[in-house]
């Protein structure tokens, strides 16, 4: 089953949570999202509940906090970075490799590896740290940040 998707915003709301058993609704204001949320996504998922005799499902708030930061861990731990000459293209969803790379700098700091997607053909991008930085005695030869002009 595919692990329920926890925003930032509903992280930082978990704070709110008492020590008190919550129905799946007052879960659901609490942290700021719909119902069917807590019922379709998180409950399934292995969120710890309760179900009394009616049928009524209970949620204990510290024990929802501690599954949900665990789920967030996981989540972290699973990510995989891209491969080195590989990009993520969006028409595809999915990554690739760079079909004729080149380099383009951004900025001091930065630089983007442009290519070709080889399924659909469409410009695929990925940034990656400059490999070589410019040398801040360079820089002063070039007349640049020397006060000139100002």
């Amino acid at each position: 089953m595919r692990q329920p998707l926890l925003k930032h915003c509903h992280i930082v709301k978990l704070g709110r949570l008492l020590n008190m058993l919550y129905k799946p609704s007052e879960i659901a204001e609490e942290i700021g999202v719909v119902t069917d949320t807590v019922c379709r996504s998180y409950l399934p998922a292995g969120a710890p509940h309760t179900r009394d005799e009616q049928g009524n499902i209970w949620i204990h708030g510290p024990a929802f906090i501690a599954w949900a930061k665990e789920t967030i861990s996981k989540k972290r731990s699973q990510r995989a970075g891209l491969a080195d000459g590989h990009a993520w293209c969006m028409k595809c969803n999915q990554a690739v490799p760079i079909g004729a790379p080149r380099v383009r700098v951004v900025n001091r700091y930065l630089e983007l590896v442009q290519g070709t997607c080889p399924t659909c053909g469409k410009k695929v991008n990925r940034a990656r740290a400059r490999r070589v930085l410019p040398s801040p005695s360079s820089a002063l030869l070039d007349g640049e940040g020397s006060g000139v002009g100002l």
